[in-house]
């Protein structure tokens, strides 16, 4: 399904989505959503979760052929529950970014990930909350 509903802001800047889509993402007064911003795109990207504590991975990659597999490997063997993700190309052929949300219940063991990510290729880690 794809929709699109026109919403706007209140005085205060909050975003009112509309009550069609609300309905059919099972949104009520308290829901959690994720809200992220696509840059190149000018989008503001609005995904559902149930997760009360997310945590944000920045994965450095060489930007070649297996790297971003290598990386999503080493994340499912550790059982990293990955709410959301995008990668993108820093510089062509050379550097990337995969940007992981995921349940920080999940991502128990961060310096032993940041290590799997390491061997694996990745080039820097880095994490918040959300």
């Amino acid at each position: 399904m794809s929709s699109s509903e026109i919403g706007r802001l209140d005085s205060k800047g909050r975003l009112i989505i509309p009550s069609g889509l609300r309905g059919y993402l099972r949104l009520k007064p308290g829901s959690q959503v994720l809200v992220s911003l696509d840059e190149e795109r000018f989008q503001i990207i609005i995904t559902p979760t149930s997760e009360k504590k997310l945590v944000l991975m920045k994965i450095g990659l060489s930007d070649g052929p297996g790297s971003l597999a290598a990386a999503a490997k080493v994340l499912a063997a550790e059982g990293v529950d990955l709410v959301s993700t995008e990668s993108r190309s820093l510089s062509r052929g050379k550097t990337a970014e995969w940007s992981a949300v995921c349940s920080a219940g999940s991502a128990r063991g961060l310096v032993s990930i940041r290590k799997k990510l390491l061997k694996a290729g990745a080039t820097s880690f880095s994490t918040r909350p959300l």
